[in-house]
Formats: structure tokens, C-alpha cells, sequence
């Protein structure tokens, strides 16, 4: 029988750097959470942080980690939902979740480059050619595989930690108000404070399933990514809360907090501490936009190149460089995010969570399905429920995500355009099944084989395609 054969060198990723990577996608950075301040209350955003992971952060944490430690291959989300509730399924969890990286990743460099037209007073065209020569760059790293963008994400995010790190010592040191009044707005109920900022909260909290999708890619995901992700979750808790905290107790003025406000983060480091600390929150922000878009930019071509190997997206997206890294699908996504750049993104933003929260609801439901369907496959790292109050806790954030998808709290624009933009999984799927027809997956995913220390042949067995 025939095997697609995918030639490698395995990434030993330590478990500290796999921490970063995951810090790269779930946080990067506190930028956002002004606008929660002013939009629902100081006190009710930094208690939103503090309960959102253990509504949402945490059992994500949890199921990723199961799931990645029971189905380690390239594609991660995706794999497990048609692992758990077939191809057709599969395939609209991978197509929604990489239409939102599609957009989302392209985010992080058109802002980037707003904040380079102000300071520089850049033309609309320089604005574009600085935007398409960093993810020229970006993509260029990102071709030569996790090794060095890992490191390079390493770098980043230390560049991100010193300045929302010193923020909240010194804004403890120069507590002069009380972060937590008021708790909301003046007038505002708590169904409308809600509305406000769970989106921005749930935002902030995720991102833990992303480094599953190159789980082929590195050495041992079963024990990596799972620690990872648990070693993540507190860090990026205490990161949001007590820079928050600090900003809040030695600034005040919560009103006037927000990203194109008077007081975001850069704005709050120049009261606390001077040009230095506002200069590099203005360095963090950059050095934070750059981690998520090649973080991003990885994890959001993984999917379109598994799918392409399963037979269900174009063949060229299958296409490995030299250094075994799908570069065709990572140009397509630089390319789109080269296209996106030049527009305004509200209601891409819009589609973009929409889009997110979708797959996460596709994620725990696969975690339940498994638990069902293949109680006796393996899982390295199992949350210790039997499979009704697993199921129990999975309960929770889906409904935390299907609020956030709801109308009422984003308005209707942001319903219904997030709905266009997922009724467009099953007519791309059909289109794709009648073009390429589609691949039979074995019961077991990747094998994982030493080529006597230099590196690693992963096999596919290729079994008679669907329908055939």
C-alpha cells in the first residue's frame, strides 16, 4: 500500500520554550484589555480575568491537552474532530479555524504598522510596502521550520514580559486608587457589562489548541505540548491581572482607558514610569504583534497542508521546502495577509471570532465523542473525570462560547456575518470532495520513526479513497 512520506527533522522543543510558543498564542502582551476597562468597569473587567480561565481558559487548557496527547499529528483540531465526528465535520472545524488565523494573523501586522504611519507619518503606500516586507520576513522564518521561530518567539516574548512586568510593581509601589471601583459602569447592567468585554475576555484566553496543529513536527508531543499548555494557563493569569491591577491602582481614570484612548498601555507606562516604560510598551507591542502574526502564521498553515494531504484541499498546499515545512501553504496565507493588510477590519474581526468560537465548540464536543467512542485509546494525559462530568465541565465554556457568538451581546451585524462566513464550510467541502475525493484515514495517525539521527520519516499509509 502506498504511504505519503513526509522527510523532517524533528524540533527537540524543552517544554520552557513549548511554554513560550503557547504564551505567543494565548497572550503576547496585555494590548486589549483597555478596552474592557472602560467599556464595562474597571472592576468587573479585572474580575472577568480572573473567573474567564476557569470558565473558558482552563478546561480548554485541559481538553487540548488530553486530545493532543491522544492524537499527536500535524493539524491538530482538525484531526480530532474527524477522528471523533467524521470527515465531513472534520473538515468544516479545520476550514473555520483557518479562515479565522487567515484574518486574525493579518490583524497583528495592519496594526503594527497604523502605530509605524503615525510615529514615521508614513504614505498609504509605505504603510502597505512596510506591512508586505515583515511578512516577507515572517513567512521567510516560518519556512525554515519551528526551530528557529520558536527561538525567535523566545526573544519576543521577553521583549513583552519586562514592560507589563514593571508595570505592575510599580503601579503597586504607587497605589493611589482602587482598581476594583467601580465594578461597572454608572447605568450599565451586568447583562450589558457582559456584552461589552467577554468577547475581548475570551480572546485573551485563547489560543492553548494551536501548537497541537504542528504536533508532527516536534519530538514527543504527547509529554511537551500538554505541559505547555498547564504551565501557560497561571502565567498568563497572573501576567493580565496584576498589570491590569497596577495600571488601575496607580492611574485611575478608568474612563479614559482604551487602545486609541488617552490611557492604553503605553499611555498608563508614561504616568507610572516615565518615557522609559512608555517606550517599551511601545517596543512590547511591537515585539507582542510580531510573536502572534508568526506563531500564527505557523499554526494556520498546518491545517490547509494536513487537509490538502487528506485529499480534501487543493494538492499544492501540500508541498513541503527542504526544511519539510509546508511553504506553499504558509505563502498563500502571507499572500492573503498581504491583501488584507490595505483594509479597515471591524467586520473582519467580526467573522474572525465568530469563526474561532465555532472550532472551540467542535473541540470539546470531539473530547466527549472520543471519550465515548474510543474509551481505550491512549491518552498520555487524561483529565481525571469520568466521561459524564467530563462532559459536565465541556458544558460550560460552549456555553460561554455560544453567548459570545449570540447577537445580544455584539449586535446583529456580528451575528450575521459571522454566519455567512460559516455556512461557507459545506459548499467548500462538497467542492473539494467532488475534486479530489477525499482520503480514508488509518485507525492510527502518524507513526513516528528515528532515521538513525537524522531526523524523522512520517508515513501516512494511503488507504482507497473515499467513495472508491
Amino acid at each position: 500500500m502506498d504511504a505519503v512520506k513526509r522527510k523532517l527533522e524533528l524540533v527537540d522543543m524543552k517544554v520552557w520554550v513549548a511554554v513560550f510558543m503557547v504564551f505567543s498564542f494565548v497572550c503576547s502582551g496585555g494590548f486589549g484589555i483597555e478596552d474592557m476597562v472602560s467599556g464595562s468597569g474597571p472592576g468587573f473587567a479585572i474580575l472577568l480575568l480572573i473567573i474567564l480561565p476557569f470558565l473558558w481558559g482552563l478546561p480548554q487548557a485541559l481538553v487540548c491537552s488530553e486530545l493532543g496527547s491522544a492524537i499527536p499529528e500535524d493539524g491538530g483540531l482538525y484531526r480530532w474532530s474527524r477522528r471523533a465526528n467524521g470527515e465531513f465535520w472534520g473538515f468544516q472545524t479545520g476550514w473555520w479555524w483557518v479562515l479565522s488565523i487567515f484574518v486574525d494573523s493579518a490583524v497583528y501586522i495592519a496594526l503594527t504598522v497604523d502605530y509605524a504611519q503615525t510615529w514615521f507619518h508614513l504614505t498609504g503606500l509605505e504603510r502597505w510596502g512596510l506591512a508586505v516586507v515583515l511578512i516577507a520576513i515572517f513567512a521567510y522564518v516560518n519556512i525554515r521550520g519551528l526551530q528557529l521561530a520558536s527561538w525567535m518567539l523566545v526573544v519576543l516574548q521577553v521583549i513583552v514580559f519586562v514592560p507589563f512586568m514593571a508595570l505592575a510593581v510599580l503601579g503597586f509601589a504607587h497605589w493611589h486608587y482602587n482598581p476594583f471601583h467601580p465594578i461597572l459602569l454608572p447605568g450599565v447592567s451586568l447583562v450589558g457589562g457582559v456584552g461589552v468585554a467577554l468577547s475581548v475576555g475570551i480572546w485573551m484566553y485563547s489560543g492553548f489548541e494551536s501548537l497541537s496543529t504542528m504536533a508532527g513536527e516536534i519530538k514527543s508531543p504527547q509529554r511537551v505540548i500538554p505541559r505547555a499548555v498547564m504551565f501557560t494557563l497561571p502565567i498568563v493569569l497572573a501576567f493580565y491581572v496584576l498589570s491590569t491591577m497596577g495600571g488601575m491602582a496607580a492611574v485611575g481614570h478608568w474612563s479614559e482607558w482604551g487602545t486609541s484612548a488617552k490611557y492604553d498601555f503605553m499611555g498608563v507606562g508614561l504616568v507610572v514610569g516615565g518615557q522609559t516604560l512608555r517606550h517599551l510598551f511601545f517596543a512590547a507591542m511591537l515585539a507582542g504583534n510580531f510573536a502572534l502574526f508568526i506563531a500564527f502564521l505557523a499554526a494556520g498553515a498546518r491545517p490547509s497542508y494536513v487537509l490538502s494531504k487528506d485529499k480534501l484541499m487543493p494538492k499544492f498546499l501540500g508541498k513541503e521546502s527542504k526544511y519539510g515545512t509546508p511553504y506553499l501553504a504558509i505563502l498563500l496565507m502571507a499572500g492573503v495577509d498581504a491583501i488584507l493588510v490595505r483594509w479597515g477590519f471591524a467586520t473582519l474581526i467580526v467573522i474572525d471570532v465568530f469563526l474561532l468560537m465555532l472550532a472551540h465548540i467542535t473541540i470539546y464536543i470531539s473530547a466527549v465523542r472520543l471519550r465515548i467512542k474510543q474509551p481505550d485509546l491512549p491518552r498520555p494525559f487524561k483529565v481525571k473525570l469520568g466521561t459524564k462530568a467530563f462532559a459536565a465541565m465541556c458544558v460550560v465554556p460552549v456555553a460561554v462560547a455560544v453567548l459570545a457568538m449570540s447577537p445580544f451581546g455584539n449586535g446583529w451585524n456580528y451575528f450575521v456575518w459571522g454566519s455567512v462566513a460559516a455556512l461557507s464550510g459545506p459548499p467548500a467541502y462538497l467542492i473539494f470532495k467532488k475534486i479530489y475525493k477525499g482520503r480514508e484515514l488509518p485507525e492510527v495517525g502518524y507513526e513516528y520513526a528515528d532515521d538513525e539521527g537524522s531526523g524523522a520519516e512520517i508515513s501516512v499509509p494511503a488507504a482507497t479513497a473515499s467513495g472508491t
